[in-house]
């Protein structure tokens, strides 16, 4: 008999931690974001439990995970929970081999959404501008990130007292950084970039993902940055910096 139950992410935490180590990479903050606001179910079969998965928001399923010893079940299972739950679509990044071809026996339609990269560590061209440019975003810059970058920052208060922002400027303002502290995968962190429009095309937005990099690094920290599928200006930054893009996230629709 196929069963199921609320639980919460702490609960667990074997089953969690199996999942992330059959993954072949990480992923990036804003799949993290849905994850963990997500509710978490067991599946039982027969009473024993042999997996996992998540739904964000009633119908978007965030996670699925079947144990080894009973994944020859896994396709059953993913059916039931599509249809018990009445899931409409899923946020599956391609690292996750198991989630993805699951998706694939059921889905309806794919939208490729964004591109997660990693560094090769391939040796690249120098910033265009030093590091010495740039500096921690404080509360009294607010208005003018706002002003120059529109809402391209989410929370900015909030990311700016948490250190999350960083500036480029010299006598006046070329750019902005952000670092975002990643909550399950905990050595990497996010990196993004915004150029302020009078100054793109300078290498601008390319210096401030570079001396990130440079950040993470010397913190012992795995850079992670990641762009909408079809930004392809910022996947042509983030490659001239090193970076390459294995992972990708789809909204599957079932």
């Amino acid at each position: 008999m196929l069963d199921y139950l609320q639980v919460e992410k702490d609960d667990i935490k074997e089953l969690f931690d199996a999942y992330l180590a059959s993954l072949s990479g990480p992923y990036d903050d804003y799949l993290e974001d849905h994850i963990l606001a997500s509710r978490f179910y067991t599946l039982d079969i027969d009473g024993e439990i042999v997996g996992y998965f998540a739904i964000y928001d009633k119908a978007l399923l965030t996670q699925f995970y079947i144990e080894e010893e009973s994944l020859h079940l896994a396709q059953m299972c993913f059916k039931y929970v599509l249809k018990e739950f009445k899931i409409t679509h899923g946020y599956v990044p391609t690292c996750d081999e198991q989630f993805l071809s699951l998706s694939m026996d059921f889905h309806a339609s794919i939208d490729l959404q964004a591109y997660i990269f990693h560094d090769t560590k391939r040796e690249v061209d120098p910033p265009a501008f030093p590091k010495s440019m740039l500096r921690l975003a404080n509360l009294s810059d607010v208005e003018a990130i706002k002003r120059l970058s529109g809402d391209f920052f989410s929370e900015l208060y909030q990311a700016v007292s948490d250190r999350k922002i960083y500036i480029l400027e010299d006598e006046e303002i070329y750019g902005f950084g952000i670092i975002e502290v990643n909550k399950i995968h905990t050595n990497c962190r996010g990196t993004g970039m915004f150029t302020v429009e009078k100054h793109r095309q300078k290498g601008v937005g390319r210096s401030v993902i570079l001396h990130l990099k440079d950040l993470c690094e010397t913190l012992e920290y795995q850079p992670l940055p990641a762009c909408w599928y079809h930004n392809y200006q910022s996947k042509s930054v983030l490659e001239s910096c090193g970076f390459a893009a294995t992972t990708r996230l789809l909204k599957v629709e079932f």
